[in-house]
C-alpha cells in the first residue's frame, strides 16, 4: 500500500490493540511526530492574560452579528460570531476558517448568504443560521498572512509568540497558526452563554480546511471536525496520491522547514495523513472532496479515511462505512467519519455546507453512534 505507515505500531515496533494503548502512548506519538516533521512545535497554546473584546453588535440580514477581538500583550486578531436573530441559545456552532483570498472576494446576495465572485464556494451564513447554528468566521490574515509574507515570520502570532531561542526547522508555521487561532476562538465560545461549547465544530475548505483540521486533531473539545477539498497535508494520504504532492505544496511556508526534507521522497516520512484524521477518534469527522479535483485526490482522501477507521474500531464505533469506491454524490454518513464527493472542481458549495449541516444535526441529535 505505497509503504503507508501502520497506523497502530509503534516506533519501536509494539502493536496496539486498545484504547488505553492509544490514549497513553500511540497517539502522543503521533503528534509528536506531526509537530515536528509537519506542522510545527507552537510557542505557545492558551497564553496568560488571553483577553476578548466585544467590539460591536449589529443585525445583518435577520442575523445577528458580534465582531470581537482576541489577544494577548500587543497582539490581537478580530473574529464574528453570527447568530440567529430569533432562535435562542445555547447553540451549536461552527468555528469556519476564511482564508484571507476568500475573506477579500466574499458578498452579500440578496438573501444574507455570502458567495465568491470568482469561485463556486460559498460561504450560507444566512441559511446556516437559518438551521439554529451560530458560526465563528476566523479571519487568517491577522493571525498570520500567507503569501504576501513569505518565510518571514516577523508578524501576526509568530511574531508575538515567538521563543527567546528563536526559529528552528521544527517551528510552527502558516497552518499551525491559523489553527491556534481557532482554538483561541473556542476559548471565547466557552464564556458566551449564547453558545452550547458542547457542540462546535471546526470547518475549512483547501488550506484553512488543512487549519480546521490540525485543530480538530488536536483540541479535544471540537467534536466535528469538517475538512472540505483538503488535499495534500490534509486529509489525502501523501504517499501515491494524484496532483499536488511534497514539492507543490512547499513552495509555501505553511509547514515547519523540515517537512521540505521530504520534497520527492514522501516515502521517509514517518507520518501519514490517515494517523491524522485517526487524531480526531472518537469524535467526529467529515472528509468533503470534489470528483474534478484531481489536486487535491479524493481516492486518497477516501483511503485515508478508510484506513483512519481501525482506531475508531478501538474504541467500538464504526468510522467510514462506504463501499469499495464511492458513488458520486452520495452521502456516507452512518459511521463517525463522514464522506463524499461531489461533481465539480475545487469548491465548498451549498451542496457541501447542505451535507456538513446534515450530519452535525444527526451528531446533535444522538442518530450517530
Amino acid at each position: 500500500m505505497n509503504n503507508i505507515p501502520a497506523l497502530l505500531t509503534t516506533v519501536s515496533g509494539v502493536r496496539i490493540t486498545d484504547v488505553e494503548g492509544w490514549e497513553t502512548f500511540r497517539r502522543d506519538e503521533i503528534k509528536t511526530l506531526f509537530e515536528n516533521y509537519v506542522y510545527g512545535v507552537r510557542d505557545i497554546e492558551r497564553p496568560a492574560g488571553l483577553t476578548f473584546t466585544l467590539a460591536g453588535e449589529c443585525e445583518e440580514y435577520g442575523m445577528r452579528v458580534k465582531s470581537l477581538t482576541a489577544g494577548f500583550g500587543d497582539f490581537s486578531f478580530p473574529f464574528k460570531l453570527y447568530l440567529p436573530k430569533e432562535k435562542k441559545g445555547p447553540l451549536p456552532v461552527f468555528v469556519y476558517v476564511i482564508h484571507e483570498y476568500m475573506e477579500d472576494d466574499l458578498r452579500y446576495d440578496d438573501h444574507g448568504n455570502m458567495f465568491r465572485t470568482a469561485s463556486p464556494s460559498v460561504f450560507p451564513v444566512k441559511d446556516i443560521t437559518d438551521r439554529g447554528f451560530a458560526v465563528a468566521a476566523v479571519p487568517t490574515r491577522s493571525l498570520y498572512r500567507d503569501w504576501h509574507a513569505h518565510a518571514e515570520y516577523n508578524h501576526g502570532v509568530l511574531a508575538a509568540a515567538r521563543s527567546p531561542k528563536g526559529r528552528n526547522e521544527h517551528s510552527w508555521a502558516s497552518i499551525s497558526a491559523w489553527a491556534w487561532g481557532v482554538s483561541r476562538v473556542i476559548d471565547y465560545l466557552e464564556t458566551d452563554p449564547e453558545i452550547d461549547s458542547t457542540k462546535i465544530a471546526s470547518i475549512g475548505h483547501s488550506r484553512s480546511g488543512k487549519a480546521a483540521l490540525w485543530a480538530g486533531a488536536l483540541d479535544g473539545r471540537i467534536l466535528l471536525t469538517v475538512a472540505n477539498n483538503t488535499g495534500c497535508m490534509g486529509a489525502a494520504i501523501l504517499r501515491g496520491k494524484k496532483g499536488e504532492r511534497a514539492k507543490e505544496i512547499n513552495v509555501s511556508d505553511w509547514f515547519c522547514p523540515k517537512f521540505k526534507d521530504y520534497n520527492e521522497r514522501e516515502h521517509l516520512l514517518p507520518v501519514d495523513q490517515h494517523m491524522l484524521l485517526a487524531m480526531v477518534a472518537p469524535r467526529f469527522l467529515y472528509v468533503a472532496d470534489s470528483i474534478e479535483d484531481e489536486w487535491s485526490d479524493p481516492d486518497a482522501e477516501f483511503l485515508s479515511a478508510r484506513l483512519a477507521s481501525e482506531v475508531y474500531a478501538l474504541y467500538g464505533h464504526n468510522g467510514l462505512i462506504a463501499p469499495e469506491k464511492p458513488v458520486l454524490n452520495e452521502v456516507y454518513q452512518e459511521g463517525r467519519i463522514a464522506f463524499h464527493v461531489k461533481e465539480g472542481d475545487h469548491s465548498q458549495t451549498k451542496f457541501d455546507w447542505d451535507k456538513e449541516m446534515d450530519y452535525f444535526e444527526k451528531i446533535i441529535d444522538g442518530l450517530v453512534k
